[in-house]
């Protein structure tokens, strides 16, 4: 028999939570009647503000009629005012309870909690208590746990906690290619859009130091792309926290937003060592968790879409606080096989066969042009050797395979157990069938979406050792 509890409404903060979701939704519009504006004309100004006041209707309506209750077998929502809804949902559904807090939260001791079931709707949280005093946290787990108290918790121990430290924070956001990259995309359109006449002014302002203005424009992109990284990587990862007790990671980060995350260790299906080029010069490494229940997007903005246990580790240390962290996995540091060192050909054929006539044509019709995607294909060229000489694998004693490959400008090994494989397939083609190459994937369940994870242009050797040493392995 459940113990009861009475509908409660959510903290009154929650209308402030409800006002900026809804303004998130309705900004394209903002600034369409922002750039509108003029001295001669209130429709904008009129239209802005009947926008603000519906939102704020709207989110006073929500806090009036959005309520919840908890007892010791189920969560209840209750929603609505002419059609009504009553969400419930048993404990034993639960596979991910998170936390939000708000910067506005802290002061009241007050959190969001969002619940994940396996029928969760990909990319959102089946249900979410908006702003509720952070205790709730612990009764939801305690009725989760079965048990009429919280068991001890051993997170005092420095083997299954860890803390980004502040340089390791300004390192991840210096060493950022993804916001390296945005930036450099984002200031190649703003020279496309200038008008010629500005760059002419500017060349006649600076007469004949043309070229400490292009150092000092390359020196002002550099500083923009630091200091958006920079503030990124404090925004996210302030205060950055991963703790196991007993069967349970916790995860918690952010600045203004403060997230902290609950992940059982059986809802792990594999785990990503990433050695990115540049941090790896620094002797760093990211940790990445492959999870079954999904990363909700709702309501956030700044958010880390990959599961990170460790932002940046020390290579030395990656392995061994892998296993104080994840200890059923029993991951040590893999000898890898190399399977494709003498197959540079086969990555490649499609890429020279389709990039030198186009290379040929833009060097025809503009010589920079052509300079250009030279240099381009040559990267990829580059790229595509590293790829073929990092690739492979490794079998470790308990059923755990390593796969190793090189992604964008990142070596990355994948840990997964046979358990969690759910297919493996191999493929080939009628050019390559006769030479017994082919390719290898593995099918697995990453969110609630398959995903496959594999090797290309291996010998029908290494699939018959992967096929008995690991997935026909006893």
């Amino acid at each position: 028999m459940s113990m009861k509890s009475e509908r409660q409404k959510f903290h009154p903060l929650a209308m402030m939570v409800y006002f900026i979701r809804d303004l998130k939704a309705w900004i394209f519009l903002f600034v369409l009647l922002f750039v509108d504006l003029d001295g001669d004309s209130l429709y904008p100004i009129i239209a802005m503000s009947a926008i603000v006041i519906f939102i704020s209707v709207k989110s006073g309506i929500k806090y009036l009629t959005h309520t919840y209750a908890l007892t010791s077998d189920h969560i209840i929502l209750y929603k609505g005012i002419f059609n009504k809804r009553e969400t419930e949902i048993t404990y034993e559904r639960i596979q991910t309870v998170k936390q939000r807090q708000w910067f506005f939260f802290k002061p009241f001791d007050i959190t969001e909690v969002l619940i994940e079931t396996a029928s969760s709707s990909p990319g959102e949280a089946e249900a979410s208590l908006t702003a509720v005093n952070q205790n709730i946290m612990q009764t939801i787990e305690r009725y989760r746990s079965k048990s009429a108290d919280t068991p001890a918790k051993d997170t005092e121990s420095p083997d299954n906690t860890f803390k980004l430290s502040l340089k390791d924070v300004v390192l991840f956001g210096l060493t950022d290619l993804t916001a390296i990259l945005i930036v450099f995309t984002a200031f190649t359109f703003v020279l496309e859009w200038l008008p010629d006449r500005l760059f002419s002014n500017l060349v006649s302002l600076v007469g004949n130091i043309q070229g400490v203005l292009i150092v000092g424009v390359v020196f002002l992109g550099i500083v923009i792309v630091a200091g958006l990284s920079l503030l990124k990587s404090f925004l996210l990862f302030y205060d950055y926290r991963a703790q196991r007790d007993h069967d349970t990671l916790t995860i918690s980060y952010g600045l203004f937003e403060r997230k902290t995350q609950k992940i059982p260790l059986s809802k792990i299906q594999g785990i990503k060592v990433n050695k990115q080029i540049l941090r790896n010069l620094f002797k760093r490494s990211s940790v990445e968790l492959v999870i079954m229940g999904g990363q909700e997007s709702e309501g956030e903005s700044l958010t880390i879409k990959k599961v990170y246990l460790f932002p940046l580790i020390s290579n030395e240390q990656v392995y061994t606080r892998l296993n104080q962290f994840i200890p059923d996995r029993k991951v040590v540091e893999p000898k890898v096989k190399k399977v494709s060192t003498d197959k540079v050909w086969y990555f490649w054929r499609w890429k020279l066969l389709t990039g030198v006539p186009l290379i040929a044509i833009a060097f025809y019709f503009n010589m920079l042009v052509g300079i250009a995607a030279l240099l381009l294909f040559l990267t990829v060229l580059l790229l595509s050797w590293k790829k073929s000489q990092v690739q492979g694998y490794t079998v470790q004693d308990n059923r755990l395979l390593c796969l190793q490959q090189f992604e964008g400008f990142t070596t990355v090994q994948f840990f997964i157990l046979q358990k969690n494989v759910q297919a493996l397939s191999y493929s080939t083609s009628l050019g390559l069938i006769r030479k017994n190459i082919g390719h290898i994937d593995l099918t697995f369940k990453e969110n609630e979406h398959p995903m496959s994870y594999g090797m290309r242009y291996i010998s029908e050797t290494v699939t018959k050792d992967i096929h008995h040493t690991f997935w026909n392995a006893s």
